[in-house]
């Protein structure tokens, strides 16, 4: 297959490395990344801005953009002229799960694949150790790209892959989005004469939800949820549906 890299790490990070090495004894891998951190970017793309690229090879690009902004470059320009059966963003260095997916860079850059009618998966693994091991996170991937029915490749999929922060994954289990605990807070401080904010936090938690991707990856099991980019809620849709009916004074003639 031609598959597609990215994540919101950065292009030298550990885990889209070690991803290209395992995929690419199998199949033509190629990477467009961020050339610096882009954690937390969500589905933003650079409009108006010039952005400065890197190329190391004919293969990995490096680009000053979001996620977002790195898999359109790459469908649209440097590999223009490739036909991409999936689009993989990660190995994420942290979770992203429940309601992180909105805030997302590594999430995005599947989305951006998806939205094209790629097959995409965003990867990432949990905890916030400094050293991780993404050697069976990567060879998972790897595996369960052959083992996925082929139909479901041939769609455009999105699948949000979590993997626990432990040497031995229990097993997996198909999962749904939970619900996050975000313990934020706000520094503010001067500098130079500045006001200066910074958005900081402890680790967040999360609520216990049986079948969901948190409650999973934290028993030790690789969570794989599958994401939709319809976000209409339709019960909402229909009870507001009265609205139409209504005489409104500000539109009539």
């Amino acid at each position: 297959m031609n598959i597609l890299l990215t994540n919101d790490d950065g292009y030298s990070a550990p885990g889209i490395n070690l991803l290209k090495e395992k995929l690419v004894m199998d199949h033509n891998v190629y990477i467009c990344a961020p050339m610096r951190q882009m954690s937390a970017s969500s589905h933003a793309i650079t409009l108006f801005k010039p952005m400065e690229m890197l190329k190391l090879n004919d293969c990995i690009y490096a680009v000053d953009g979001t996620p977002a902004d790195c898999v359109k470059i790459a469908l649209f320009h440097f590999f223009r002229e490739i036909k991409f059966n999936a689009v993989i963003s990660g190995i994420n260095d942290g979770p992203n799960m429940g309601d992180d997916i909105l805030y997302s860079g590594t999430v995005a850059g599947a989305r951006e694949g998806s939205l094209n009618n790629i097959f995409s998966i965003a990867a990432s693994m949990d905890g916030w150790s400094i050293n991780k091991n993404f050697d069976i996170p990567a060879l998972f991937i790897s595996e369960f790209l052959e083992r996925l029915e082929k139909s479901f490749i041939k769609s455009n999929l999105m699948l949000n892959i979590n993997f626990p922060d432990s040497c031995e994954p229990k097993g997996i289990k198909v999962t749904h989005l939970g619900k996050r605990i975000y313990k934020d807070r706000v520094i503010s401080e001067k500098k130079e004469g500045k006001l200066l904010l910074t958005i900081t936090g402890d680790e967040p938690g999360f609520y216990h939800d049986d079948g969901s991707d948190m409650n999973s990856v934290s028993d030790g099991y690789i969570s794989i949820t599958p994401l939709a980019n319809e976000i209409t809620d339709p019960v909402l849709k229909k009870r507001l549906g009265y609205l139409e009916k209504l005489s409104w004074k500000t539109l009539k003639q």
